[in-house]
């Protein structure tokens, strides 16, 4: 853990977690206090970890498989119909606090949230070629 860490803070004093959902071994989901939508939830693993690149794999499989019980009891209990898993990774992300999270979004089809509009107003446009210039530099 990592003193200056929010997240590492609220793993070690639980009862600064006012809002936790579930937590397994390895992991924990809270409410975020400032939601896009009601039953928007944090996912985070117990060790700490900086982005994406920097979570061990155990980790993130537990992140995984609680953000999907998590999914599960929006849907169940919550209303929801669907939901939107959002991870801000390094610096060239947004992502403000660095402790790597999963946010969980909870929909309803009729909620108006946009994202495909959102997502059609921002779509690169590369050629097959440069597809297939990428694929090859990553597959090395």
């Amino acid at each position: 853990m990592v003193e200056e860490c929010v997240f590492c803070a609220l793993i070690r004093d639980r009862s600064r977690v006012p809002y936790w959902v579930a937590e397994s071994e390895r992991a924990l989901a809270f409410l975020d206090l400032h939601p896009i939508r009601v039953g928007h939830t944090l996912v985070v693993p117990k060790a700490h970890a900086r982005d994406l690149t920097d979570v061990s794999a155990e980790d993130w499989r537990a992140m995984g498989e609680l953000a999907r019980l998590v999914a599960g009891r929006l849907r169940a209990r919550g209303g929801t119909t669907g939901e939107n898993l959002f991870l801000a990774s390094g610096p060239g992300s947004d992502q403000t606090v660095f402790h790597v999270h999963l946010h969980i979004l909870p929909r309803r089809a009729d909620d108006a949230f946009g994202l495909r509009d959102w997502w059609e107003r921002r779509a690169a446009s590369p050629s097959p070629a440069e597809l297939e210039a990428l694929a090859v530099r990553l597959r090395r």
